[in-house]
């Protein structure tokens, strides 16, 4: 090997070293998943990765309340919780969360330095349902736990380097933090989306009895969720069912899993309302609302107005949608009775 070649070689080698020493030094500073420390002032951020961001705003922002769940949640304003209960508060969705989810989000959450006041968990009766370790998807190890040694990943990453550092401070580009994870603007909400996007069902199954999810349920619930209101007495849970379209419960009638998730949400429901720092909301029978499918993007997710008025509602001192031991058999019996003599195929039919 020649001289010229050996030199060539080592440049190439100094270089290479050099760019992974600023690309990690890079990360380090600025942090786009905020894996070190919360935003700098000056820097700009992009806010848009459930998986990768949640962690770090968990772990490392200043908060004294979260927002959890599914895509159901993403659509919240925090600035109202700010305005509506003086509330500092953190979205960390994950779309398509299971119970699972929320206990890996909510071991960082419990590990902070902030002290929490308020939890607003969603509940989604179809991933309760599921067996108990389901995620929606596999994390990054690298973010949720506490080794430095994998920290390669993230500190040598392409697209962190690319998309989430020199992005955003090109184009001087932020996500306010209230707008994290908003898909609203972006979505096309009417009936005749919604209905050109249904999958109609063509079979229906028989009815499952109505204890098919019982023990799956109950795993999640004391494996997932119950250990931390046991564990935080003075954080006060405000667990809510949120309202799906009139064609995902015409779905579930179909594959004849309609009663088995009513019961499901009651077997829930009464867990939850053992706890004294739990507190429960009930918005699945809105009925003029969930029949009307302009509110909606697809059979469950529905506009941004609906989250503002979910707020607005956690908010309300003597709110009807909230659930106590006194009133939950009467509603729920009300909902199970409405949806037994409901004409889904009614709405079927764009105006």
């Amino acid at each position: 090997m020649n001289i010229k070649y050996k030199r060539y070689i080592r440049t190439l080698l100094i270089c290479f070293i050099l760019i992974m020493i600023i690309s990690a030094t890079l990360t380090v500073v600025i942090d786009p998943f905020f894996h070190y420390h919360k935003p700098l002032k000056g820097m700009h951020y992009i806010i848009d990765n459930q998986l990768t961001q949640n962690p770090g705003i968990a772990k490392n922002f200043d908060y004294d309340s979260v927002i959890l769940g599914s895509s159901m949640t993403v659509n919240f304003d925090t600035d109202l919780f700010a305005k509506v209960m003086g509330l500092n508060t953190v979205k960390l969705s994950y779309n398509g969360a299971y119970p699972s989810d929320i206990d890996n989000i909510m071991q960082l959450v419990v590990q902070s330095p902030n002290e929490v006041s308020h939890v607003f968990l969603c509940i989604d009766i179809y991933t309760y349902k599921a067996p108990y370790g389901v995620t929606a998807y596999g994390i990054p190890d690298y973010l949720y736990d506490d080794s430095y040694l994998n920290d390669i990943f993230y500190l040598l990453n392409k697209d962190v380097l690319l998309d989430y550092i020199l992005a955003p401070q090109i184009q001087r580009e932020d996500t306010p933090l209230n707008e994290a994870y908003w898909n609203w603007p972006y979505m096309i909400y009417s009936a005749e989306w919604v209905m050109a996007n249904y999958e109609q069902p063509t079979i229906f199954a028989e009815p499952l009895p109505s204890d098919s999810y019982q023990s799956n349920i109950k795993e999640n619930m004391q494996k997932c969720i119950l250990p931390y209101i046991e564990a935080m007495p003075d954080t006060e849970f405000v667990a809510f069912f949120p309202p799906y379209s009139i064609l995902y419960w015409y779905s579930r009638y179909a594959d004849g899993s309609l009663a088995a998730e009513l019961a499901g949400e009651k077997q829930i429901i009464e867990e939850l309302l053992t706890y004294p720092n739990v507190r429960v909301y009930y918005f699945q029978n809105q009925y003029d609302f969930i029949i009307n499918l302009d509110n909606y993007t697809d059979y469950t997710h529905y506009s941004h107005e609906m989250n503002d008025q979910m707020t607005l509602w956690f908010a309300e001192e003597g709110c009807p949608y909230e659930l106590t031991t006194e009133n939950y058999e009467t509603i729920l019996n009300q909902m199970n009775a409405w949806l037994a003599e409901c004409d889904f195929k009614s709405y079927l039919t764009v105006p």
